[in-house]
């Protein structure tokens, strides 16, 4: 199940999955097969050049900022020198989550490479075929695996394999808005988990829903300042004028809304369809449960679409590629690489205030879409 955006990306070698901060350590890694490799063949060049941490995870040096292996045309000297199947994992398949399961390998996208989110964009709607694709270097270890040999329930298996199609086909029917599709989505998340929980947006939930945004976004912000570069960190700063201090109210983000990106929304809502559609191919609704798994899909769209209204006013221009390329990298890049913190700092944010995860997060949705 493989989706014409994946097949669609071609690296641009901009560089930028090549430089490090603290995002970065786990995709500076060396995998034990390609280190196996590289120490068995006795390739000293790239030997002398590994480094190992305090958890003894051997990585690649870097030097200064980048990859020490990053040449000035920002390409890759294991690479050139001797070819892709010396490579780590990372690197052999960023920016693609690649799975296998008992139908097959599964492959996604992250979106902190911006030629990946480009291709969303490029991609009018995104279709999947099972056709295999030959240009693809394997990793030694994938992302996530499940066969029939697997400790998970076989019976949850098969509702999720059916589950899968039938959420995509849903959040592709342009016949409804976005808005409802994702709420119809979220019934049938429930259902998987059997969840006796049902979404609505209240009054209440919605008013207090921005608050809650809020406080997400700030907390992983302030920890963000010493865990990215400067350029990350400056267009943080571009939108807190927008989520931070005490100006921030519903009529308020509304207002900038409705001036900034309401005209063009319509023009551009597909990506966001896309996005989502995307993310349901990654399998976090198996691994981490359904409802988890439509929290974290809510959380991500409404936080683009609050990132894009603080873009676009920063800039003072109506909604256009730029701004959504911005939006969904600074997201992804401050979310979805951070499973840990997302799934037990935010939790217990939305806890804090009395509320069910799904509800509260349906509702922050419903507001900002």
């Amino acid at each position: 199940m493989i989706g014409s955006h994946v097949r669609a990306f071609r690296c641009r070698a901009c560089g930028y999955c090549c430089y490090r901060n603290k995002v970065w350590d786990s995709y500076l890694a060396v995998d034990e097969g390609t280190l196996a490799k590289i120490t068995g063949e006795g390739i000293e060049d790239i030997a002398s050049n590994l480094c190992t941490t305090p958890r003894q995870v051997k990585q690649l040096k870097c030097s200064g900022n980048q990859c020490s292996f990053l040449n000035k045309n920002n390409l890759c000297h294991i690479n050139l020198q001797y070819g892709y199947e010396y490579l780590p994992d990372a690197c052999k398949t960023y920016p693609r989550i690649i799975g296998v399961s008992t139908r097959g390998l599964e492959i996604s996208l992250v979106f902190l490479c911006r030629e990946a989110i480009k291709t969303i964009i490029s991609q009018n709607k995104i279709t999947f075929s099972d056709e295999k694709l030959t240009d693809l270097i394997l990793p030694n270890n994938y992302h996530y695996e499940l066969s029939s040999d697997d400790e998970y329930d076989l019976q949850l298996i098969k509702k999720y394999f059916e589950f899968l199609p039938k959420a995509i086909k849903g959040l592709q029917n342009r016949c409804l808005p976005l808005k409802q599709r994702l709420l119809i989505l979220g019934e049938e998340s429930l259902r998987l988990s059997e969840c006796t929980e049902t979404i609505n947006f209240s009054a209440t939930s919605i008013r207090d829903s921005l608050g809650i945004l809020k406080e997400i976004l700030i907390s992983r912000i302030g920890e963000a300042d010493t865990d990215y570069t400067e350029p990350y960190i400056d267009n943080l700063k571009k939108i807190r004028g927008i989520i931070d201090g005490n100006t921030l109210s519903l009529a308020e983000y509304l207002r900038i809304k409705e001036t900034f990106i309401d005209r063009e929304y319509d023009k551009y809502e597909y990506v966001l369809e896309n996005y989502a559609v995307n993310f349901m191919t990654t399998n976090i609704y198996f691994f981490n449960g359904a409802v988890f798994g439509y929290t974290m899909l809510l959380l991500l769209l409404a936080s683009i679409q609050l990132f894009m209204a603080g873009y676009a006013a920063f800039y003072r221009r109506s909604l256009d590629e730029e701004i959504i390329i911005l939006a969904i990298q600074t997201v992804d890049t401050a979310f979805f690489g951070h499973m840990s913190w997302f799934s037990h700092k935010i939790t217990a944010i939305i806890k804090q205030h009395g509320i069910c995860d799904t509800v509260k997060m349906a509702a922050a949705l419903g507001q900002v879409l």
